[in-house]
């Protein structure tokens, strides 16, 4: 008589049929609520550390993906150790640098699982499904003035908004849907649903610009501006009509845009942007980069002082107070017993962060980085599967050098950066070919 499983072994198995789907679920669930999305991350890494050994022990060479994501976290990893021998507070670049390798494990269970054939679809779904959620409080936010989330002002983000009632928001909604908005959109085109993928592009694109997050805009225009050339590179060459209809989107989006510049909200940003114009002085660039100038310029000072391993990473808000005339200082430190004085959390810009943090070092593995990306990117889009050029699209749309970014030296930033790192492996090395050697 054949023996019935026992309803544990049956839960257990399942689970790790699903282990993916459950845990980025959980990882995208708990993005608005605070630090217990740390939960699956950590559960991903331990994972991750286990495939890990098991190739690093079992197999003669590391596979093509395993190598890839090593050498992009070299980048970013030997230059932070470096920065320990003159950093300004070593417990704070030593958080780095210990939980770094996490961050890089929870990626590589991402890699592993996809390359080894897993089927997507379902976090996938999953992932559109919050995301929709999302949108539909943010688009709460925006029409009712009584929301629980409060007033929405400048940025409209419904659960993400910070200190609202129901949770501490860190208001990084746009910064988010930055990057998920072509993944999703070219993902669903990949499973020939063109019509649900441009409906919820334009869904996500809404979210993007009532968010009020600029750099979001930014990561959506590079997008959208990729695309044609990702089609150009595949030897996609449009016909008289193809052309004639992309200029008639192009310029029906424009008109429409035009239109949004003009709603509550949108509005009073785009006017911030633009007041450079009327006030073209250092004062009226500072007041439409929401006084950014003199961080950077601060930066750019930090770094100078120690050129060529930096001040230690993660420390730009202690590091800069020490500057002989910084721009802001702000007196409350978190940490009074080592620092007098606390300035901007983070420098806004992904290079200067690494170079006030990690001085050439660190400049120098970010070029090298991004240079690596670039060269698997332009391979992907001339031969690569959609599902691949998605995952690169969406990171360099999160990781824009020349936009401004949250502090990368910060836990949430990296662990976003290895999310689109391992996805990009994930499908670019899908059952451990390159991506550009399958047609």
């Amino acid at each position: 008589m054949r023996k019935t499983p026992r309803i544990q072994d049956v839960m257990i198995n399942a689970i790790k049929r699903n282990d993916l789907t459950i845990l980025l679920t959980l990882y995208f669930f708990l993005l608005p609520i605070g630090k217990t999305l740390w939960y699956p991350l950590f559960v991903m890494a331990m994972i991750g550390g286990a495939l890990f050994w098991n190739e690093f022990r079992s197999a003669e060479k590391l596979s093509y993906g395993t190598k890839w994501m090593l050498a992009l976290g070299s980048c970013v990893y030997i230059p932070a150790v470096l920065s320990l021998t003159h950093t300004v507070d070593f417990e704070r670049s030593m958080v780095f640098v210990g939980t770094y390798p996490l961050f890089f494990l929870a990626g590589y269970f991402l890699y592993r699982r996809i390359s080894s054939g897993y089927n997507f679809n379902k976090p996938f779904w999953m992932i559109t499904s919050i995301v929709i959620i999302w949108g539909a409080l943010a688009i709460w936010q925006y029409l009712d003035p009584n929301n629980p989330f409060g007033p929405g002002v400048t940025h409209y983000q419904g659960i993400h908004t910070r200190d609202n009632q129901l949770v501490d928001g860190n208001l990084m909604l746009g910064v988010i849907l930055g990057s998920l908005f072509i993944f999703i959109t070219l993902y669903i085109w990949t499973l020939g649903k063109p019509v649900t993928a441009v409906l919820v592009g334009l869904f996500i694109f809404c979210l993007v610009l009532i968010s009020g997050t600029r750099s979001a805009w930014v990561s959506v225009l590079f997008s959208m501006i990729c695309l044609p050339i990702m089609l150009w590179l595949r030897g996609w060459r449009p016909t008289r009509f193809q052309t004639t209809g992309l200029v008639s989107v192009v310029v029906i989006l424009g008109l429409g845009l035009n239109q949004a510049a003009k709603l509550p909200g949108i509005s009073a940003k785009v006017d911030q942007t633009l007041s450079v114009l009327t006030n073209p002085t250092r004062e009226g660039l500072d007041q439409a980069l929401s006084l950014r100038l003199g961080i950077w310029e601060d930066a750019v000072a930090v770094g100078a002082s120690s050129p060529v391993i930096g001040t230690g990473v993660n420390n730009f808000r202690f590091a800069q107070p020490l500057l002989p005339n910084p721009s802001m200082v702000w007196s409350n430190s978190t940490n009074p017993e080592k620092h007098a004085l606390q300035g901007p959390s983070h420098t806004h810009q992904i290079f200067l962060e690494a170079w006030s943090g990690a001085g050439a070092a660190g400049v120098m593995g970010l070029i090298i980085l991004f240079s690596a990306v670039t060269v698997t990117s332009l391979k992907s889009f001339k031969a690569g599967n959609l599902a691949a050029i998605a995952a690169l699209l969406a990171f360099w749309a999160g990781f824009l050098p020349l936009n401004t970014h949250n502090n990368f030296y910060g836990g949430w930033l990296t662990a976003w950066f290895w999310i689109w790192i391992g996805l990009s492996a994930g499908f670019v090395y899908r059952n451990g070919l390159p991506d550009e050697t399958r047609s």
